[in-house]
């Protein structure tokens, strides 16, 4: 497990090969939660088929291809390592080595929001600001927002 400082102080996005595959707004001064100054640790798991991530049971597991292996090869996790408290400032301050507090990666291009829209399009299977059921139709605050 790696862990990876949780210092920025503007949008979070994640990033595969390139494309934006997720972002994560700060609404820290309207009182959302929000995970700056700790941590975070990088880790894949394979998930276990419940019923939100086969689309209520829409998306049938073929399970005579088990077990089921994951692999991750040139993984590099391009980030501030995290040393304690002192990361905050090491981590957030604009140097080349931060290469995320380039303006660059302050908002997403035109280009980028068309290929975060295709990946959510094409790919995204479970949206919990759309899960009505889940939250009983009391939507978690932050869904409400703009988010990306």
């Amino acid at each position: 497990m790696v862990s990876l400082p949780f210092t920025i102080f503007y949008d979070f996005r994640w990033y595969i090969d390139g494309l934006p595959i997720r972002v994560f707004r700060n609404y820290e001064n309207e009182g959302i939660a929000y995970p700056s100054k700790q941590g975070m640790r990088v880790y894949s798991s394979l998930w276990n088929a419940d019923n939100w991530a086969t689309r209520g049971g829409l998306v049938k597991i073929d399970w005579t291809s088990a077990p089921f292996i994951a692999r991750l090869r040139n993984f590099r996790a391009r980030a501030c390592k995290w040393d304690g408290p002192s990361s905050i400032t090491q981590c957030a301050a604009a140097t080349p080595v931060n290469w995320w507090t380039s303006p660059i990666y302050k908002q997403l291009s035109n280009a980028k929001l068309g290929q975060l829209k295709w990946v959510r399009d094409n790919h995204m299977i479970y949206d919990y600001c759309k899960d009505t059921k889940r939250f009983n139709g009391n939507m978690p605050v932050e869904c409400s927002k703009q988010q990306f």
